[in-house]
């Protein structure tokens, strides 16, 4: 009994041994490489050196090329003379609309797409219609379900890291938010006591450079806006993800037609009063003064600025924000004569005050006024964020007709109008309907704001209504230099700063509970882009479709560039190159683009044994071992624990 019993071990031992080796799954590349791929680059080759390592653990060989820009560019839209390129784009992040990279003809298609590639007709399609979807969610869903298709089925691009600015608050100020801006956070804004240096506890300090002009029609620089920021709300208000909400002067709209949409105004919302502070100093009595019933009066009406239309001024309770202001905005911004940026309007085919309601305007709009057909456009939205221009003041009564980008008749704003005295001070001495009244400023030193008590009060962030202003005076001091402005911000002197310059210092302060280190994506995606034209990631192979169980819906080239996203370890390349702190993207879309962008498409996670896997199915790895125990493993097992359990029993 004993000798058939170590028998039965042996044979089961061996069948045990048999069923491992029969079981393995060793997936082995070939003995020379399996691809020779050339990478372009313009600048430094920390990624490419990676993506280099990475794609070698893969049995593909990588060149690595770096040119100079006019021939990075050549390549990229003339020659093609690539297979893989980094790159990255930057168009503000404000709209979803990336047909100028994802279709065929657009003018940045670097991939090489076409209808010859599976699903790009589809993908095309989805694109088209995502522009004229008004309703938010609708073309939510539809551009989520337009990226799972691009990365899953076509994989134009693998999406990189993305960088992110930083601004440093000290801890006693309350309700800041970095992505919605200083302008719209105000309301929500407080000091819970006096920080280190600080004295007075209701006035805020800032830095910027100089600036330069006032009047946003000729506006280029952030300080210039930022100061005219303060003074006007936008007529409609734009959120930090990226779409249109209801809390600014617009507080509804609704489609007439696919390309007419009708906006509405909300009532009892005034201009500030016109003051001419470009003769204000330090020492000059305040703008206004609170009388004993309660009612705000202007202390000088001698430095109220009169309007061009009407000889008319406004105190800030007689000239109320109408439609007509609205529709003087856009044909202002689209007008030759008095804009720098009519291209960006083109898109407004015809504009008007509603007949019956003075609160409410229409829009109509051509997605491409270069053509005779009109064509539906949605993203004509986020252009339209504008402050308000008082029309009493700026618009004459002059009959000379101009015309506006999108071809509308225009009255009053005649060539030469910008030389008008009111538009001359305009530039110096601004006025909206905001938060905040221009009182006075010193160049080269400081520009100071008064709070307005003829303010809406609308909170942007959630329509919050009948907001008051903890702050009574922004004072923005001029310091250009950013390492002046951070050691004015640690001496207590100033209440932010941007400390992205300065990732030391910023760690730093992350660390001290004294500060309040906030964060915001920049509106950039870099990627590794596929030319698609080329064999191995694409060509002809773009055509093959698979035969393997369940991959059958994918092409063989396609699942060549899945293995390449698989193989490339981004999170390592964020922690070695970026400290960890950049954000892995893992869409065609801007992340900064929140509410479009969508974080649950198929996502490419370092898996070396995936790649392996995808190459494999396309033909280009061999199956061999690996310790997988197999259903023969575990009978094998089993059968040995019976004759154990029996052998025990019979000893006993």
């Amino acid at each position: 009994m004993k000798i058939k019993i170590k028998s039965s071990s042996i044979i089961i031992l061996l069948l045990l041994g048999i069923s491992l080796i029969a079981g393995s799954s060793k997936l082995e590349t070939f003995d020379e490489p399996i691809a020779h791929l050339k990478l372009i680059i313009n600048g430094p080759t920390d990624y490419g050196s990676y993506i280099s390592k990475y794609l070698e653990a893969l049995g593909i060989e990588l060149e690595i090329k770096t040119l100079s820009w006019s021939l990075f560019v050549d390549a990229l839209i003339n020659t093609h003379n690539f297979d893989l390129v980094l790159i990255g784009i930057t168009n503000g992040g404000t709209t979803p609309d990336e047909r100028v990279l994802f279709t065929e003809q657009g003018a940045f298609n670097m991939f090489g797409l076409s209808s010859n590639i599976p699903y790009q007709n589809e993908s095309e399609v989805m694109q088209e219609l995502s522009v004229s979807v008004v309703d938010l969610y609708e073309r939510q869903q539809l551009l989520f379900d337009w990226q799972q298709l691009v990365m899953d089925r076509i994989i134009p691009i693998l999406p990189l890291h993305v960088a992110k600015s930083y601004v440093s608050l000290w801890n006693t100020t309350k309700g800041y938010d970095y992505s919605w801006g200083l302008a719209n956070s105000l309301p929500y804004m407080y000091n819970d006591g006096l920080h280190e240096g600080q004295m007075i506890i209701d006035e805020w300090n800032q830095a910027n450079t100089n600036w330069i002009e006032l009047n946003p029609l000729y506006t280029d620089d952030l300080a210039s806006k930022n100061i005219w920021d303060l003074c006007s709300d936008p007529i409609l208000m734009w959120s930090p993800d990226q779409i249109p909400i209801k809390t600014g002067l617009v507080y509804d709209w609704e489609q007439i037609g696919y390309n007419h949409i009708k906006f509405y105004l909300r009532d009892n919302v005034f201009w500030n009063p016109s003051f001419n502070v470009t003769e204000r100093n330090i020492g000059s009595a305040p703008l206004i003064t609170e009388t004993s019933l309660g009612v705000w009066e202007v202390t000088d009406p001698g430095i109220l600025m009169t309007g061009l239309k009407d000889g008319s001024v406004s105190n800030g309770t007689n000239q109320q924000v109408t439609a007509k202001d609205a529709v003087f905005t856009y044909l202002a911004w689209s007008n030759l004569n008095v804009s720098e940026q009519t291209e960006i309007h083109e898109f407004i085919t015809d504009i008007f005050v509603d007949p019956v309601d003075d609160l409410a305007f229409h829009i109509f709009v051509d997605g491409d006024p270069d053509t005779p057909e009109i064509e539906p456009y949605v993203d004509f939205f986020s252009r339209l964020n504008h402050g308000c221009l008082p029309e009493f003041f700026l618009n004459s009564t002059n009959s000379e007709i101009t015309f506006s980008s999108g071809g509308i008749k225009t009255w009053g704003l005649y060539n030469d109008i910008q030389y008008t005295p009111q538009w001359k001070t305009f530039s110096d001495s601004c006025f909206g309907h905001g938060k905040y009244m221009l009182d006075y400023y010193v160049e080269n030193s400081i520009t100071i704001h008064t709070r307005s008590p003829f303010w809406h009060g609308i909170g942007a962030k959630d329509g919050t209504t009948d907001m008051n202003l903890f702050f009574e005076k922004i004072n923005t001091h001029c310091i250009s230099d950013f390492m002046n402005e951070l050691d004015a911000f640690k001496a207590g002197e100033l209440d932010i700063s941007g400390v992205t310059q300065f990732p030391q210092e910023r760690k730093l302060m992350q660390a001290d509970i004294r500060f309040n280190v906030q964060s915001e994506l920049y509106d950039h995606l870099p990627f590794l882009a596929f030319n698609l034209r080329r064999p191995f990631i694409g060509g002809a192979d773009n055509q093959i479709f698979l035969s393997e169980p369940g991959k059958t819906e994918y092409t063989k080239s396609c699942a060549v560039r899945k293995a390449i996203c698989y193989a490339i370890n981004r999170e390592e390349m964020n922690t070695e190159i970026h400290d960890g702190e950049y954000l892995i993207a893992h869409s065609c879309l801007y992340p900064y683009t929140a509410f479009y962008y969508y974080d649950d498409v198929i996502k490419y996670e370092y898996n070396l044994d995936k790649a392996r896997e995808w190459l494999a199915v396309a033909g280009y790895i061999k199956t061999e071992t690996t310790n997988v125990i197999t259903f023969s493993s575990i009978l094998a097992l089993l059968v040995l624990q019976i004759s154990i359990s029996v052998r025990r029993r019979k000893n006993k």
